[in-house]
């Protein structure tokens, strides 16, 4: 989807709409597969519906309107998507054994936290725009929702990755935070996370695979 959305998601209101249901989807997905205790399931829950309904409200209403309900969904999403990096964080750290559906949900937990900047640039980008410094030849992209949204995807990945090819820069606050949090936490997660699961493998080879028994 994140490949899909940026190349048809604007041009018509059907494909937009076609991509919020897959994306919706998606989270709805995730919601299952991750949350199991009844508690964080309501929790879930309660963020998860906040961010359908106001998805769907931006075909709705008006441009003035639509500013505030972006701004919902966005806050909703970094909570439902923050709160599921965290389960599989802490599933993960719980691991005696590591299996190869561990090492997946360690790659989507990377790919979650991108997501969860990316809607903190999408609101920073509302509350103040001038925050933000973007390239005269993709500056366009601002002006429709889900190129505004595939912008800010792949803003976050390449500062998490540490790319930084400068078409999308951060010239004032909050975008300066944004940023270096995002690279610290990028490299941080990537640190700690493939040392927990080198660490475990390397335990678990020496004590003999369960799975191979």
């Amino acid at each position: 989807m994140l490949l899909v959305q940026p190349l048809i998601g604007h041009r018509t209101v059907a494909g937009g709409i076609a991509c919020d249901v897959a994306l919706s989807a998606i989270a709805a997905y995730i919601f299952f597969i991750i949350f199991t205790v009844p508690r964080e399931m309501l929790l879930a829950l309660a963020l998860l519906v906040p961010a359908f309904a106001s998805n769907m409200a931006l075909y709705l209403l008006s441009d003035g309107a639509r500013i505030a309900s972006e701004i919902v969904y966005h806050c909703a999403m970094v909570g439902f998507l923050g709160f599921a990096v965290t389960v599989i964080l802490r599933d993960l750290f719980r691991r005696t054994v590591i299996r190869f559906d561990d090492m997946v949900g360690a790659f989507c937990g990377y790919i979650l936290v991108a997501l969860v900047w990316a809607s903190l640039y999408g609101i920073a980008y509302l509350i103040a725009p001038e925050a933000f410094s973007i390239n005269r030849d993709i500056s366009w992209r601002l002006g429709e929702w889900h190129r505004r949204r595939a912008l800010f995807d792949y803003l976050s990945f390449t500062t998490m990755l540490t790319l930084g090819y400068g078409d999308v820069t951060p010239v004032g606050p909050p975008a300066y935070t944004l940023t270096w949090l995002e690279a610290m936490f990028g490299q941080f997660y990537m640190a700690v996370v493939v040392a927990q699961l080198v660490g475990l493998k390397l335990a678990q080879a020496l004590r003999g695979d369960p799975d191979r028994k």
